[in-house]
């Protein structure tokens, strides 16, 4: 499958201008003595090709036997929709299981609660919202935790740094302009931390509507410093 990359650079100028070299700087001083270091970042966005999502199962019984057995059922009729709709065994994990006298905001609880949780991570990031529907309707209480991710952010590499020191030299050229003086090449590169990931993704109950799920794309931060010499 094509997938398609959008790109957006993002500025934020952090910069100075030497008139002389710093005992720190001193391995990416100019022979002239002048130099300009800045900070260069991009965002990539992928389009997700990985998925991930749990639901829970919530049983309250005055028999703790009983209330284990019911919430084992759940989870049971759960895995059971799940692969059903193609989700494989190695895809799913449960975890999370928990007993209680108390619900979650403290109160006392009439019997005791067991609760436990269903996680599916799969390389298929389609069809989630129909995979949901089957877990809430084999007996899932609730269901949470979606998120869509590139599984190998390393892909974009080479396009974020490139974009990155795209902005560095643009915003060096323009503080060398206000200097009044000429860009010189590049004496140190560096790449810095810019590594907030995020995914933007939606997920919509429409009644007896199937779910609706967008995916969205994973935005991937670069950032490099970089400083030029000034001629």
């Amino acid at each position: 499958m094509v997938r398609s990359i959008w790109w957006a650079v993002v500025s934020s100028v952090v910069a100075v201008v030497a008139s002389a070299p710093s005992a720190q700087a001193q391995d990416c001083s100019a022979a002239s003595g002048h130099h300009v270091r800045v900070q260069g970042s991009a965002v990539v966005r992928l389009p997700p090709d990985r998925v991930s999502f749990s639901v829970g199962v919530e049983t309250l019984n005055p028999n703790v036997s009983q209330a284990f057995r019911a919430n084992a059922q759940k989870v049971a009729s759960i895995l059971e929709a799940l692969k059903a709709k193609g989700v494989r065994p190695v895809e799913i994990q449960t975890s999370n299981l928990e007993v209680s006298s108390r619900h979650p905001d403290g109160t006392l609880a009439k019997g005791y609660r067991i609760t436990n949780r269903v996680g599916v991570s799969r390389e298929d990031a389609s069809g989630v919202g129909e995979l949901l529907e089957a877990a809430v309707s084999a007996g899932a209480n609730d269901a949470g935790q979606l998120n869509f991710y590139v599984a190998d952010p390393s892909t974009a590499q080479g396009r974020g740094l490139q974009l990155a020191f795209a902005s560095a030299k643009a915003k060096a050229e323009t503080l060398a302009k206000l200097a009044g003086q000429a860009l010189g090449d590049p004496l140190c590169v560096s790449e810095s931390s810019a590594r907030d990931y995020s995914t933007m993704n939606t997920v919509r109950f429409r009644g007896s509507e199937p779910m609706s799920v967008a995916p969205g794309t994973e935005a991937l931060s670069f950032a490099v410093d970089v400083v030029f010499a000034l001629k």
